[in-house]
């Protein structure tokens, strides 16, 4: 998926709209602007590469729960998700945002995903996720038994692998996300110019490689998950997530779901912090597991 205007859009609105919020380089150094490095400033370890990052933290003294911030398509770096740490930091949760590998001050190969390469891509990313969440845990400001995963748009695929890779996650948020197999969601996307109710009908029609699902892991995942959708998503097929959710709910999964009407792909001006907020204080609790 490319959120691409759509994406920056929502990040720079949610930004513009914050108030104060603590900044630090990745090792907990001086407050810092956005995307600046903090004195001291730290990269992740993952396989094959070194993540540059940041970590935002709330006011006081912490331990604070956290949160991985997953990107979307694209060469994607920590501004991407730069505009969900004031809400987040209000809510007392430590953030952390890397840039993708082979982008921005990481290192590593940058690969984009397709429907060919889905199995290997999104298990790469997910690798690059989960060494971020084993990197928060190793934090002495945040508490390891509370740490969950944000993202937009292609990070929904990339956040369930990364769940199912490393069980330090505790719950996961996903923006328009997509629960769909890469393919069938490419190809969906392929008719953004094409009247909706028609893509629809085209899409219940496709046939074309499908690559990786998500939906056989998310039915698997004992983690609880909120998917947060627009009715006019043109990027992501909002009906069909929804009745795969449906589905999975009702087979036992522990997934949420929210959809906004006439809402476009990254929620562009949605305010869904007040839907946000109770599914956190639910699934943020270890003693809820």
């Amino acid at each position: 998926m490319s959120p691409g205007a759509l994406t920056r859009a929502v990040v720079a609105r949610a930004f513009l709209a914050s108030g104060a919020l603590t900044l630090a380089s990745c090792s907990g150094g001086s407050p810092s602007a956005p995307d600046t490095p903090g004195p001291a400033e730290d990269f992740i370890e993952a396989a094959g590469a070194r993540l540059h990052c940041v970590l935002d933290l709330p006011n006081g003294a912490g331990r604070f729960p956290g949160v991985v911030i997953g990107q979307g398509s694209g060469r994607a770096t920590t501004s991407d998700g730069a505009g969900y740490v004031p809400f987040l930091n209000a809510r007392g949760y430590a953030v952390l945002r890397y840039d993708k590998r082979g982008v921005g001050r990481s290192t590593g190969v940058y690969r984009g995903v397709s429907a060919a390469n889905s199995e290997s891509q999104v298990a790469e990313l997910a690798s690059d996720m989960s060494a971020a969440l084993d990197f928060l845990a190793a934090k002495p400001q945040i508490d390891a038994e509370r740490l969950g995963l944000l993202g937009t748009s292609q990070a929904g695929w990339i956040m369930i692998a990364a769940a199912q890779r490393n069980p330090r996650t505790r719950f996961l948020v996903a923006v328009t996300g997509s629960v769909e197999p890469v393919g069938t969601n490419i190809f969906y996307e392929s008719l953004r110019d094409t009247p909706i109710d028609e893509a629809y009908a085209r899409l219940a029609g496709y046939s074309g490689p499908r690559g990786y699902d998500p939906a056989p892991v998310l039915a698997a995942l004992d983690v609880p998950s909120l998917w947060l959708f627009g009715t006019e998503d043109r990027l992501v097929p909002t009906r069909d997530c929804l009745r795969i959710l449906d589905r999975l709910r009702e087979d036992g999964a522990r997934v949420e779901s929210v959809v906004y009407p006439g809402a476009i792909h990254s929620l562009v001006g949605v305010d869904f912090w007040p839907d946000v907020d109770p599914f956190l204080a639910r699934a943020g609790r270890p003693d809820l597991r």
